[in-house]
């Protein structure tokens, strides 16, 4: 139950315009806009309620918690998709229990998409912590937080993604460490993905993808959070959108390489081959390096 997930407000492009919201469709922008924050807010109250025994116990049923948790955010996911007129197609098996998983960041919608389908703990850059509600929902979910103009805080990062994933819940890492308008991947950062190199643990893979029906606003416009984009118009964009259809794709088989920077570029070539790109433009295949 988090926003944006690795990046808050994405860096280093000119995204588009904002598209004027047409007066119809402002009953339903107005409709999901309740909808969405009185749902999280029933879900949030749940997790609360889920954590008490921790508060009057410390150290007691961290695993019950954490699928407490997960049930909760599943339930979550379902429940924006389903107002928001999202339809997700998974295609392939879903990581195991406990695993790190690494995918391509088109926006905060990936959160819900990924949640409804196999709740995951997302990494997520620390200034989300200060967002308004969904910064304190965020960390209701057990997001991690990282401070990526700190190196040395990489090591704790990495101890709570370990912590995570012995409690039996996946972690899921943007290696882009930016959304973008998902015409391709930008080349992988390897830090965090360190500790599964060093001990030969798999790490597992999937790509997500969107599109928005032919001849209306399109997702790369108003589904995908990049460039300069503004957190508000953009999401009032987002729900006068009729429907959005997202494609999940797990892939076949996890990577196991003892070299970080290895590990980072054979899961960038892995997701690129299976790549379907934002409203099914050609990829730009891009960089490796």
């Amino acid at each position: 139950m988090s926003t944006a997930a690795s990046s808050g407000s994405p860096q280093g492009e000119t995204g588009p315009a904002p598209r004027r919201i047409r007066v119809r469709d402002w009953p339903l922008v107005a409709a999901r806009t309740l909808a969405v924050f009185s749902w999280t807010t029933v879900m949030a109250t749940i997790l609360v309620l889920a954590r008490l025994p921790a508060i009057l116990r410390p150290g007691s049923g961290a695993v019950a918690r954490a699928r407490a948790r997960r049930w909760v955010k599943r339930t979550w996911g379902r429940g924006v998709l389903r107002t928001m007129g999202v339809r997700v197609a998974a295609e392939g098996r879903p990581p195991p229990a406990g695993a790190l998983v690494v995918s391509n960041h088109l926006g905060y919608l990936d959160i819900p998409v990924l949640d409804s389908v196999a709740p995951m703990v997302f990494v997520a850059r620390a200034d989300l912590r200060r967002w308004p509600f969904w910064g304190l929902m965020a960390s209701l979910a057990g997001t991690i937080y990282v401070d990526r103009a700190t190196k040395r805080d990489v090591l704790r990062v990495r101890n709570e993604m370990g912590d995570a994933m012995a409690r039996g819940e996946n972690v899921v890492v943007f290696p882009e460490a930016t959304s973008t308008a998902g015409d391709t991947m930008l080349p992988f950062k390897p830090a965090l993905l360190a500790d599964a190199a060093a001990h030969g643990s798999p790490v597992y893979w999937l790509t997500l993808s969107y599109s928005t029906p032919p001849g209306g606003p399109t997702a790369r416009d108003r589904v995908c959070w990049w460039g300069d984009m503004t957190f508000a118009p953009h999401v009032l964009g987002l729900f006068a959108l009729r429907r959005v259809d997202c494609t999940i794709r797990f892939g076949a088989a996890p990577v196991r390489l003892g070299d970080r920077k290895a590990m980072a570029l054979e899961l960038r070539r892995r997701m690129l081959a299976g790549f379907e790109p934002v409203d099914g433009r050609t990829p730009r295949r891009g960089s490796a390096r």
